[in-house]
């Protein structure tokens, strides 16, 4: 045991020692590199460099007129389309329809409806806020703030006097 506490003891001394002893002073060239690697990187460098966006290429379609995605239609959805269309037409005399995401789009100050055609059904897209829209039957579909749909699976789901109304308020919306 007497050789542990020497041993001890003497680690102690040479510990103190060692702790007591001045810190060597950096040389002037260790200083430059250590400031030079600790320097944040210039704005625009580095870590906060944006990676450019991704270029996509313009649709063809872009703002053509509508009457080719009406004739590309097989019969049965292309006279629930025009029908739909003649009601836009109906409501909003002067609107402008071309085509944008690849359906027709209708605008007057802005864009308030739009067209598509999915397999199992047309769509008429109304532009405006759910709450604008009177519905009680609960036939516009869709959860998004800005936006509800009718979904036209046949000619009966084509009730000509509340799509009159939706497209009057969305229309008024973005009047």
């Amino acid at each position: 045991m007497a050789v542990r506490k020497a041993t001890t003891k003497e680690t102690r001394s040479r510990t103190t020692s060692v702790k007591q002893s001045a810190p060597r002073k950096a040389s002037a060239s260790t200083l430059t590199k250590g400031a030079a690697a600790k320097k944040a990187p210039a704005k625009g460098e580095g870590a906060n460099k944006k990676v450019p966006a991704r270029a996509y290429p313009r649709r063809e379609d872009l703002g053509a007129p509508v009457d080719l995605f009406f004739a590309r239609q097989p019969p049965e959805k292309r006279a629930q389309l025009e029908a739909l269309h003649a009601l836009v037409k109906k409501a909003a005399p002067d609107a402008r329809a071309s085509i944008k995401w690849g359906m027709p789009h209708y605008e007057l100050k802005g864009g308030f409806c739009s067209l598509y055609a999915a397999p199992a059904y047309v769509a008429l897209n109304l532009l405006a806020p759910p709450e604008k829209f009177d519905d009680p039957e609960g036939r516009l579909e869709g959860t998004g703030k800005t936006m509800r749909h009718l979904k036209v699976r046949s000619a009966a789901d084509l009730d000509e006097v509340s799509i009159l109304r939706w497209l009057e308020t969305a229309v008024a919306h973005h009047s």
